[in-house]
């Protein structure tokens, strides 16, 4: 997968980037979560149908639909949070 393999667009509330697969999308979050630590992540919370963790600072969400949640407002750092976990997101596929 890529980065135009996803939608992006602002939450609702405006206040957080939202990235969507285009197509359906099941991932298995536990082969995500060694493939994120390699990236230095902090993972807060983990269950089969979600994970919440942190990259620099950054609170992410992580669906096993494949949704994922940025926790800011910009945009671009958004994104380049984003590409940072995308292998790990492609490579934990069902």
């Amino acid at each position: 997968m890529n980065i135009n393999d996803f939608s992006q667009k602002k939450c609702n509330s405006g206040k957080n980037i939202q990235f969507m697969p285009k197509k359906n999308t099941r991932l298995d979050l536990g082969k995500a979560v060694p493939l994120l630590e390699k990236e230095k992540v902090i993972i807060e919370i983990e269950t089969p149908s979600l994970l919440i963790f942190r990259l620099k600072g950054l609170q992410i969400d992580l669906n096993a639909s494949g949704k994922t949640i940025v926790k800011i407002e910009n945009s671009e750092i958004a994104k380049k949070a984003f590409l940072r976990i995308l292998p790990a997101i492609s490579n934990s596929l069902r």
